[in-house]
């Protein structure tokens, strides 16, 4: 399936399921007021830098070769369930979560290092089961002008690999 093809199911609020997905998903805009499901895909490259998701954002048990969330807000709330991320997952002075619409990252695979840098939770933060192969810095930047901060305790269990490095990781 293309990129495009894959952008209409989801503008009509379709699920985006069992197919791999060529081509660039471009989500980086403004504001996006639409719900996103994508379930067993793969997917060549996500793009959804400097947005503010109003609805909720599900990703299950897909894989991405490039994915890039920076300065992103999850009004919505996330989940990326049972996935694998093969390279750098950028995540920087985003999230901003409401409430009761949970940011949920669960028994997926980070093979290259994932960040936080500057990122603010406003609601639930789950980080469970997940393997960070080259580490992340959800809790870094201890005392730092642009560390982490949650508004609810963090639930954070069962996680491999360090998850409280400096800075922003080796961009590559």
């Amino acid at each position: 399936m293309t990129s495009d093809e894959a952008t209409d199911l989801i503008i009509y609020n379709q699920t985006v399921k069992d197919v791999s997905i060529s081509g660039i998903i471009n989500f980086s805009t403004d504001t996006f007021d639409h719900s996103i499901d994508i379930q067993n895909c793969s997917i060549n490259c996500l793009q959804a830098a400097m947005t503010k998701f109003n609805k909720p954002v599900k990703f299950f048990n897909c894989k991405f070769h490039l994915c890039d969330f920076s300065f992103s807000y999850f009004l919505g709330g996330l989940e990326i369930i049972n996935c694998c991320f093969k390279n750098y997952l950028d995540f920087q002075s985003g999230g901003h979560n409401k409430t009761h619409n949970p940011v949920r990252l669960e028994n997926s695979v980070f093979l290259d290092f994932v960040n936080f840098f500057d990122c603010s939770y406003d609601g639930p933060f789950i980080l469970n089961g997940n393997d960070f192969q080259k580490g992340t810095n959800i809790l870094g930047n201890k005392n730092m002008p642009y560390e982490v901060t949650f508004k609810l305790a963090p639930l954070l269990k069962n996680n491999k690999g360090i998850i409280n490095l400096n800075g922003e990781g080796d961009k590559k």
